[in-house]
Formats: C-alpha cells, sequence, structure tokens
C-alpha cells in the first residue's frame, strides 16, 4: 500500500497533462528524462564457388550504437557513440565511428529555452586523422520519454483482448498505472512494480487478474527496446574544428539543427533530425545530414523499420556530392536478441541508379 501512496503523489506531482477527450502519448508529461540504450548488428556473407577462380563474396558488417539522454526542470546531457566495421575476405577493412555529446542549462521560465556547450566527434579510417569540433549555442525545445505510457496503454490493449479486464480502464488508472512502471530501479525492483500495477487494476475493475494476466503484465513492464519519444528540439549554435579529417585548416563554423520525435501510439515511432553546418558563406559551402527513422511494433515478436539518410558536401564553388541510403527492415526479436531481415538501397551522387542488397543479421539490445 506503500507503493500505491507513492504513486499517487508522483501522479499529482509530475503535471500529466491529457489534452481532449483522450490519452495521448505526446501528452504525457513527467520533471525528469532518463533512458540509456545500446544495440548490436552483425552479418556475414561468404560465397566460394568451386566453378570459379578466387572467393566470389566475402563481406561483413558489424554495427552498434549506444545513447544516454537525461533531462530535468533545470538542465540536461546527451551522449551518443556509435561505429561500423567492415570486413572484406575475413579481415577488417574500414572502420566509421561517431559520438556527439552536450551539455544543456535550461533558462527559467515557461518556455524551454537552454544553452549548450558540447562536440561532436568522427572517424573513418580512409582520412588522415578524425574529425573533432567543440560547439556552443542556443536552443528551444524538449523531449520526454512517454515509453511508461506506451507500456500502460500496452497493458490495458493486451488484457482487454485476454478478456482479463471487461472494458478500457479509466483514463485516471491508466496515467497511474504509466506512472507506477516510471518508478526508478534504485526505489523499487521489477516485481514491485508488477504488483503495484497489478493492484491499481484489480481494484478498479474488482476481479482479480489470473496467472496469464499477471505474467503479461510483468513482460510488458521489462520488455526491452521499446521505448517511446516525444518532442522536438532546434538548435543554432557555432563550432570550432580542432582536428579537421583531411588535415585541412581548423575553421569556425555556424550550425544549424532540428530534431523531432513522434509516437502517434504505443507500437510507432517516427525520428528525424536534420543538420547544416559551413563557414559563414553556408549557402555556398556547407555540410548538410538528413536522418529519418520510422518503426513499427506488431506484437512483442514482430517489428517493421525504414530509414532514410542523406549526407550532402558542398565544396564552395563546386558542385554539392554526397550519398543518399534507403533501408527496409523486418525484425523478429526475442528476448535482448533477434534476427532481422533487411533490404538495403544506396546511391552516390554521380551514379545513376541505386545499388541494391539484401542482409540477414543477429541483433541485440544490450541495455
Amino acid at each position: 500500500m506503500n507503493m500505491l501512496r507513492q504513486v499517487a503523489v508522483v501522479l499529482a506531482a509530475a503535471g500529466i497533462v491529457v489534452a481532449g477527450y483522450g490519452l495521448g502519448l505526446c501528452d504525457y508529461r513527467t520533471p525528469t528524462t532518463d533512458f540509456v540504450q545500446g544495440k548490436l548488428s552483425f552479418f556475414y556473407q561468404h560465397v566460394d564457388d568451386p566453378g570459379t577462380a578466387g572467393i566470389d563474396l566475402s563481406t561483413g558488417r558489424l554495427w552498434f550504437e549506444a545513447r544516454r539522454q537525461f533531462d530535468s526542470v533545470t538542465e540536461g546531457f546527451g551522449l551518443v557513440g556509435s561505429g561500423e566495421m567492415l570486413f572484406r575476405n575475413l579481415r577488417l577493412v574500414q572502420v566509421l565511428a561517431g559520438a556527439t555529446g552536450a551539455l544543456r542549462q535550461y533558462v527559467e521560465g515557461p518556455w524551454p529555452v537552454f544553452t549548450f556547450v558540447g562536440f561532436e566527434a568522427g572517424l573513418n579510417t580512409v582520412h588522415f586523422q578524425p574529425l573533432v569540433e567543440a560547439q556552443a549555442g542556443l536552443g528551444f525545445g524538449r523531449f520526454y520519454d512517454v515509453t511508461p505510457l506506451a507500456k500502460a496503454l500496452r497493458i490495458e490493449a493486451q488484457l482487454l483482448r485476454l478478456g482479463a479486464i471487461p472494458v478500457s480502464l479509466p483514463n485516471e488508472v491508466v496515467l497511474a498505472v504509466a506512472v507506477a512502471i516510471d518508478q526508478p530501479d534504485e526505489v523499487v525492483t521489477p516485481a514491485e512494480r508488477a504488483t503495484t500495477v497489478v493492484r491499481l487494476i484489480e481494484r478498479e475493475v474488482r476481479r482479480t487478474l489470473d496467472a496469464a494476466a499477471v505474467l503479461l503484465v510483468e513482460e510488458i513492464i521489462v520488455a526491452p527496446g521499446q521505448q517511446r519519444f516525444c518532442g522536438w528540439r532546434a538548435e543554432a549554435g557555432m563550432a570550432y574544428e580542432l582536428l579537421d579529417p583531411r588535415a585541412g585548416p581548423r575553421d569556425l563554423l555556424f550550425s544549424f539543427a532540428l530534431d523531432g520525435a513522434l509516437a502517434p501510439e504505443p507500437g510507432s515511432q517516427l525520428l528525424f533530425r536534420t543538420k547544416i553546418s559551413g563557414p559563414y558563406w553556408i549557402l555556398d559551402q556547407h555540410t548538410l545530414t538528413l536522418d529519418v527513422t520510422f518503426d513499427y511494433q506488431f506484437d512483442t515478436v514482430t517489428s517493421f523499420m525504414t530509414r532514410y539518410t542523406l549526407r550532402q558536401d558542398k565544396p564552395r564553388g563546386q558542385a554539392p556530392a554526397g550519398t543518399q541510403a534507403a533501408a527496409f527492415q523486418l525484425g523478429f526479436d526475442l528476448g535482448w536478441v533477434g534476427v532481422s531481415i533487411r533490404m538495403e538501397f544506396s546511391k552516390i551522387a554521380e551514379a545513376l541508379e541505386w545499388t541494391q542488397n539484401i542482409v540477414i543479421e543477429a541483433k541485440a539490445d544490450l541495455w
């Protein structure tokens, strides 16, 4: 019962807003957003036809990404690291890695205005040295982790499907379930969290959930890799190149970035990021990047993801050049590990047609 009282207090203090007549994921608000995410995937393909000389095909890729995001009312920080290792003929031929980090200090007031300082680093072994930039500037906007409400709505939908509850839960009960799920690990264990959720639901429907329903609640609460986010953030700032990957002059750059996240419903997520940077003649010389991802969770096992990326480099006085890539992926998850079938399309600026590739890869949610 002590845990139920804590949930009631947090629910009142969180300032959760529900717009309109229903529950919208992107209307969920808590004072603090804190999440950690790590992913890993690998594939290798090897073909050696005895009817031809030498190895016909031998390539592979190891990819990883790690994220840490924290936001409170007054401050926040973000760290993102990713890397890709390319193999050919069972040998490592290229390494690409990148990392970004930023510290944010929110200005006191009703609007999410903040100042930031940060860095960006990148490594491509085909270049002379890595890229390192120091950054600072102003921004507006904030992201929210709405995973607890997404899981609460998923619990409600699955219990209705099982017939464990007769009708949909009232909004205030769904919100209380979300707050119970959102309790930090330092305060309650996953088992205690699930017990509180079951008690909240049983109190509302005035019936006892059977073992299958309780197990379903526990599985949804601890399920990895189903984070949902909402919000947007715009940044404008300056960056100074501490290291230039092509050993060129170190430039003072201006940068503008826009990030967005939308979760239309518990099973889907749209992520968007675009950034342009360059010297003060930025329209004539710049680097433009765009990354759009949409994923949809059909059930606890099957998911679909599509992604489009663009990178365009425009030297001063020259035509822009760059790369585009699109991917479509069907994934099957078994806990923290899984397998996916991915179709990839890529194209460089001077190419007339898209390169196509189909791969089957193993993947894992590290944390």
